[in-house]
């Protein structure tokens, strides 16, 4: 495939499906360290993502996804977003998009934190 020197070519994906890929004109990444943007041409880079928008723009439209951690790469004009969980929304719903997926990882992260204890408890009574 032949990339477009004034495109970017991206691919974003979850464990459980494509979400989203074609060329766009700039994206917005919503990174750990805080939001990323990112143009054809960029220098190659690798960042850790948060909870929040990513946005995607070509010619004619934006299109806004959630996104729950993972990682988003940038190389040669193609671009990658792996993340845990995605939900297309629009610009008017991007709000209620990352409240849903704080919710997720609050839940998850309450789950993690209490088989941590579990653990830790079992741990406790073996050495008894």
């Amino acid at each position: 495939m032949k990339l477009s020197e004034d495109k970017i070519y991206i691919t974003v994906v979850t464990p459980e499906e494509k979400v989203f890929e074609g060329e766009v004109g700039f994206i917005s990444v919503p990174a750990q360290s805080g939001s990323l943007g990112v143009l054809p041409k960029h220098l190659p880079i690798i960042s850790e993502l948060g909870i929040g928008i990513l946005k995607l723009v070509t010619e004619k439209e934006s299109t806004y996804i959630g996104v729950c951690r993972g990682y988003f790469e940038y190389i040669h004009g193609k671009a990658n977003v792996l993340t845990e969980r995605a939900i297309k929304t629009t610009y008017e719903n991007r709000e209620e998009a990352v409240e849903e997926l704080k919710k997720k990882y609050n839940i998850i992260q309450e789950i993690t934190d209490e088989t941590r204890r579990v653990v830790q408890a079992i741990a406790t009574l073996k050495s008894l």
